[in-house]
C-alpha cells in the first residue's frame, strides 16, 4: 500500500517551485563558488578581506535602494496579476529616487568605517551592489510574483554568470599584473562591468516577457513607499546582521582575519540557498494567506518547518565533515577558515525559527513589527561585534551571530503571540 501511494505521488506546486528554485539557485551556488574560489585564491586573505568588507558595506546600504518596492511588487502581482505594469513602474521610480541619497550614505560610511580601502574598489563594488543588483532583484521579484520560479531563478543566475566570466578575465590578467593591489582594483572594475551587463540583460528579458512599466500617478508611488519602507528596513536589517561582522572585522581586527572569516562564512552562506528557495517559492501563497491576518501565514510556514529542519540538520553535519578540505581548495592563507566553518555549521539550524517567524509576519501585513524585531537584532549583533571582536577576534563575531539569532527568534515569537491576541 505504501509502495502504491509512493508510485502515485505527484508533487504539489510548492514542491515543484521549490525544486525549480533550488535547481536554479543550485546552479547559481556553483557559479558563485567558482567566483569565490578564483577570487579568494588570486587575491589572498588580505585582498579577499578588503573585497569582502567593501561588499558587506555596500550590500547593507543596497537593501535600501528601492525602499522595499521589490517585496511590494511580489505582493501586488501575487494578489492581482493585472497590477504588474503599474506596480513595476512605481518600483522603478522609487529605485531611481532612492539611489542618490543612499549612495551618499555609502560613501560617508565607507570613509568612516573602511578608510584604508582604495576608492576604486569601493566605487566598483558600490556600482555593482547599489545600482545594478537592485534592478536584477526587482525583475526576479516580478517573475516570483507570477510564480514563474524557473525564470526567477534564471534571472538571479545572470549576474553570477557574468561575474564568473569576469573572474576568468582576472585569471588572464593575473599573468600581466604583478601585485595583489593591481588584481584587487582590476576585480573591482570587472565586478561593476559584469553587474551592469547582467542588469541590462534582465531588463530586456522582462520587457519582452512581461511588458513595460505603466505610470499610474503619484498616488501609486506613495502607496508603494508606505508599504515598502518596512521591507527595506527588513532587508537591510538582515544584511546588516549577516555582514556587519565582515566590515567590523576589517575595521577592528585585520584584513587577513576578515578574509579568512569571510571565506569560511561564504561556504556556510551557500548552504542557506535551498532553505531560501523553499521560503521564496512559498512567498506568493503566504502573501495570499496573510491577507486575512497572521494566522493564515503562520499555518503556511508551520507546514514548511519539518522539511526545513531536516535540511538544516543535514547541512550542519555535512559542513562539519567537509571543513578540513577548505584549505586544500583555497590555499594555505585560509588554514583557519576550517575552524570558522565548524563554528558556523550550525547557523542554518539556529536561524530557522527566526526565518519562519519572519516570513509569517512579513507576509501578513505585519511588516512594521517584523522590521522592529529584525532591526533590533541587527543592532544587537553589531553592538556585540564591536564589544567582542577586540576581545576574541573572529570567535567573538561568530558568537555574536548566534546570540542575535536567538534574540530575534524570541522577539518575533512574542510579536506573533501578541498579534494573535490582538
Amino acid at each position: 500500500m505504501a509502495v502504491a501511494a509512493l508510485k502515485n505521488y505527484r508533487p504539489g506546486k510548492l514542491a515543484r517551485d521549490t525544486v525549480v528554485l533550488s535547481v536554479g539557485l543550485g546552479l547559481r551556488a556553483v557559479a558563485q563558488a567558482g567566483v569565490f574560489l578564483i577570487i579568494a585564491r588570486l587575491l589572498g586573505s588580505e585582498g579577499y578581506g578588503a573585497f569582502s568588507a567593501a561588499l558587506a558595506l555596500a550590500g547593507a546600504w543596497g537593501c535600501f535602494v528601492g525602499l522595499g518596492g521589490q517585496a511590494i511588487l511580489i505582493r501586488d502581482v501575487a494578489r492581482d496579476p493585472a497590477r504588474f505594469a503599474q506596480s513595476f513602474a512605481a518600483s522603478l521610480a522609487i529605485l531611481g529616487l532612492s539611489l542618490p541619497p543612499i549612495g551618499g550614505f555609502y560613501v560617508l560610511s565607507a570613509h568612516w568605517l573602511l578608510p584604508e580601502l582604495p576608492w576604486p574598489l569601493l566605487a566598483g563594488v558600490g556600482l555593482g551592489e547599489l545600482v545594478f543588483l537592485p534592478l536584477v532583484n526587482l525583475v526576479a521579484c516580478a517573475y516570483q510574483g507570477f510564480e514563474r520560479m524557473g525564470r526567477s531563478a534564471r534571472i538571479q543566475l545572470a549576474p553570477v554568470l557574468t561575474r564568473l566570466a569576469g573572474a576568468g578575465l582576472l585569471v588572464a590578467a593575473a599573468f600581466r599584473f604583478g601585485g595583489t593591489d593591481d588584481l584587487l582594483l582590476g576585480w573591482a572594475g570587472l565586478y561593476a562591468a559584469a553587474s551592469g551587463l547582467a542588469a541590462w540583460y534582465v531588463i530586456a528579458v522582462a520587457r519582452r516577457d512581461l511588458g513595460g512599466p505603466v505610470w499610474a500617478g503619484w498616488r501609486s508611488l506613495r502607496e508603494h513607499l508606505r508599504a515598502g519602507v518596512p521591507f527595506a528596513f527588513l532587508g537591510s536589517a538582515h544584511k546588516l546582521y549577516v555582514d556587519a561582522d565582515k566590515f567590523l572585522l576589517a575595521n577592528l581586527s585585520t584584513l587577513e582575519t576578515a578574509g579568512m572569516y569571510s571565506a569560511g562564512y561564504r561556504f556556510v552562506d551557500l548552504a542557506f540557498l535551498p532553505l531560501y528557495s523553499l521560503l521564496s517559492a512559498a512567498a506568493p501563497r503566504l502573501f495570499r494567506a496573510g491577507a486575512g491576518g497572521t494566522a493564515g501565514a503562520l499555518k503556511g510556514v508551520t507546514s514548511l518547518a519539518l522539511p526545513a529542519l531536516g535540511y538544516c540538520l543535514t547541512v550542519a553535519v555535512g559542513l562539519t565533515l567537509l571543513a578540513p578540505y577548505l584549505p586544500w581548495l583555497l590555499g594555505r592563507d585560509y588554514e583557519d577558515a576550517m575552524t570558522v566553518v565548524r563554528w558556523l555549521a550550525w547557523l542554518p539550524l539556529a536561524s530557522l525559527p527566526k526565518l519562519l517567524l519572519h516570513y509569517a509576519l512579513a507576509t501578513s501585513d505585519a511588516q512594521m513589527r517584523c522590521m522592529a524585531a529584525l532591526l533590533g537584532g541587527a543592532l544587537l549583533n553589531a553592538g556585540l561585534n564591536v564589544w567582542w571582536i577586540p576581545l576574541w577576534g573572529w570567535q567573538g563575531a561568530a558568537l555574536a551571530t548566534f546570540v542575535a539569532e536567538g534574540a530575534m527568534a524570541v522577539l518575533l515569537l512574542g510579536l506573533m503571540i501578541w498579534s494573535e491576541k490582538k
